[in-house]
């Protein structure tokens, strides 16, 4: 009896496994976000504020048709090369900047290693902290690494915990997988300490972010920051159980990710990453929100290659542009998938990844069960055998 309960234990905590790491990154896998619109408003945009600038007024713009998306290329000794592109619309916005849109692409190849979830260099140092997934695991006010170096600031930190049952906060989000998700978890940023009415967390002062750069008058006499030619980000006003209401400077917000594989959902409010703000130069991100649009597996390679053109740090010639210091150069039409090329079937192998079959993570999960209860069937079997005998 004691080696048959053994085997009980044993077969709950196989079965405990695929729970944890169902999720398991493959080649060719790829997600796609895009900025949701309001449809009650006629355009929407995200505020990026430029880490790098000029002496112009133009520190920032709006964009429209924002997308963010990636897939991974290839894995090899755990460590997975993925092609992240970020594009959309340029909007000139501020003191001499016309309402020119100026389209816009970046394209970087980033290695990942899948143990830290850390984006590292050619020679394997860590530089920054993926956000577009995380492992699962325990969700108990878990301390998580946000960002490696925000602004040249350091680290951001802060905490996993969930998971919650999607009537909790869907109905203000978007991702139209929603309908197929029952619980979620969170990585949060805002924490409130003792359950006092004081919270922690990452204030873009702390990390060398002003809230605006200029105040101005407003037509009732009042001065407020942001207005012509500057800008402004929104501060955090929480509402405590008691109905005592408190205001702190602005910071991070959280983001939403599946329970069954650890992929981020949906953000809203202002978003950042390492990505965004050491390979782009756009240290904060304020959006509604940025919302799963499309992931899968797929055979072939849907971003195109990095060129050289798409591979800037900084937004100066959008900003170039937009203020009429050079004439617009010839930008391509966003395109979902790379133009067809008329190349030799030898040169069409070398760029396709491995054949697998698109979506398939149910079939492999049933496969995770399966497996287990078969080899410990087969040891009970064999046991009681052996005890007849």
């Amino acid at each position: 009896m004691k080696k048959i309960f053994g085997l009980i234990i044993i077969t709950m905590f196989m079965l405990a496994v695929p729970c944890v790491l169902s999720f398991t990154p493959e080649k060719g896998f790829y997600a796609e976000y895009r900025l949701w619109k309001n449809p009650e408003l006629p355009e929407t945009t995200a505020f990026a504020l430029l880490k790098k600038h000029k002496e112009w007024e133009v520190k920032y713009f709006f964009i429209k048709d924002l997308v963010y998306k990636y897939q991974i290329l290839d894995i090899k000794n755990n460590i997975a090369t993925i092609r992240i592109c970020f594009e959309g619309t340029a909007l000139g916005y501020g003191h001499r900047v016309t309402r020119e849109e100026v389209p816009f692409r970046r394209i970087f190849d980033i290695k990942l290693n899948l143990d830290t979830l850390e984006m590292i260099d050619d020679n394997g140092d860590p530089w920054g902290k993926w956000l577009f997934w995380v492992k699962l695991g325990s969700y108990d006010w878990k301390e998580y690494t946000v960002m490696k170096n925000w602004n040249n600031h350091g680290n951001v930190r802060g905490w996993i915990d969930g998971p919650y049952e999607n009537d909790f906060l869907f109905e203000v989000l978007h991702s139209p997988y929603l309908k197929d998700t029952t619980h979620f978890f969170c990585l949060i940023t805002l924490k409130i300490v003792a359950q006092k009415h004081e919270v922690i967390y990452p204030s873009f002062e702390e990390y060398g972010i002003i809230a605006s750069y200029k105040d101005y008058k407003t037509s009732e006499g009042s001065v407020r920051s942001g207005g012509y030619g500057g800008y402004y980000l929104d501060e955090i006003h929480l509402v405590f159980g008691d109905g005592e209401e408190k205001t702190y400077p602005p910071g991070l917000k959280m983001r939403a990710y599946y329970t069954e594989d650890g992929l981020l959902l949906e953000s809203y409010g202002y978003w950042i990453d390492d990505f965004v703000d050491q390979k782009l130069g756009i240290v904060v991100l304020n959006l509604e929100f940025l919302y799963l649009t499309d992931y899968g597996v797929s055979n072939d390679i849907l971003i195109e290659d990095p060129k050289p053109e798409y591979q800037r740090t900084s937004f100066e010639k959008e900003v170039e542009m937009m203020v009429g210091k050079n004439e617009p150069e010839e930008t391509p039409p966003k395109t979902e998938n790379p133009p067809e090329t008329t190349e030799t079937p030898q040169e069409k192998s070398e760029t396709q990844l491995p054949t697998t079959q698109p979506n398939n993570t149910e079939e492999t999960n049933i496969l995770y069960y399966i497996a287990p209860l078969l080899v410990v069937a087969f040891i009970a079997v064999f046991l009681v055998l052996k005890e007849k005998r």
